[in-house]
Order: C-alpha cells, then sequence, then structure tokens
C-alpha cells in the first residue's frame, strides 16, 4: 500500500467517531421536528442526563432516556404546538459534538425567537451528556417563567 493510501485510510479511521456523532446529534433534530419520540430510542445511554440551566418551567436536570423523552415531549405542550428547533450546524469530534439551532416558539403571550447551542457528550454512537445554552439566558427564562 503506498504511502498516501495508508494516510487517507488512517484519516478516515480517525473521522469515523466524528462522524457518527455528528449523524446521532442530526438524528435527534431530525426525529424532533417530525414528533417520532419512537426515532430517538437507542440514541440515548441507559443513564444519559440532559441539563437545562435557569429556573424555567423547562429548567432541570433529565436523567435517563425516559426522563429526556418527556422533557422534549413537552416542549410542543407548553407551547401549544408552536416550538421549533432549526438546526443551523453541527461540529463534532470524537466524544463531544455542538449543535447550533434556531429556537422559535409562543407561550403565554411571548415570543421565543433565539439561537441556542447543546453541548453533547457522545459514547459509542450514544449521547450521554446534554447541556442547553440559550445565546440569551435573560429572554430564555423570560420566556420560559413559570
Amino acid at each position: 500500500m503506498a504511502t498516501a493510501d495508508r494516510a487517507a485510510t488512517t484519516s478516515q479511521a480517525e473521522m469515523a467517531p466524528r462522524t457518527v456523532n455528528e449523524t446521532v446529534v442530526r438524528r435527534i433534530f431530525e426525529a424532533f421536528a417530525r414528533r417520532d419520540a419512537f426515532a430517538l430510542r437507542g440514541l440515548f445511554a441507559p443513564d444519559a442526563v440532559w441539563t437545562v440551566p435557569g429556573d424555567g418551567a423547562m429548567a432541570g436536570v433529565y436523567r435517563g432516556p425516559e426522563a429526556i423523552f418527556r422533557f422534549l415531549g413537552r416542549l410542543p405542550k407548553e407551547t401549544d404546538g408552536t416550538y421549533r428547533s432549526q438546526l443551523v450546524d453541527v461540529l463534532a469530534s470524537d466524544g463531544r459534538a455542538a449543535a447550533l439551532y434556531h429556537a422559535s416558539g409562543e407561550r403565554r403571550g411571548k415570543r421565543l425567537d433565539l439561537d441556542q447551542v447543546l453541548l453533547f457528550r457522545l459514547e459509542d454512537g450514544a449521547v450521554r451528556e446534554v447541556l442547553a445554552l440559550p445565546s440569551d439566558p435573560a429572554a430564555f427564562e423570560e420566556f420560559w417563567a413559570r
């Protein structure tokens, strides 16, 4: 095998976890957009944790796939079906990914219209941790106020 061929093979092997992690994150956004909870099964580790900072109605630490699925299912319910998340980009490495997306919706006479980042830690093709980071924490808190 030529040196260039070996380098290309090594590079592709090193990129595989990144590709897997990016694909997992994109699949989560696609399933959420379709409101297909079944498509989320298998994408989260049994001990996965999703953290939403703040004091609002959606703030909290959601442990395990079932709690995470209930949390995700509440988003459209809390907004009378208006909540949307439009994926802008995914950056992935061997064990992490960051998803930039635009969140919008209406709730109790208030409008949400901001960019957010989800930071993921992944292992063996499954999500272990997610941390939500709104670009405007004050607007996020006001929208989700109890």
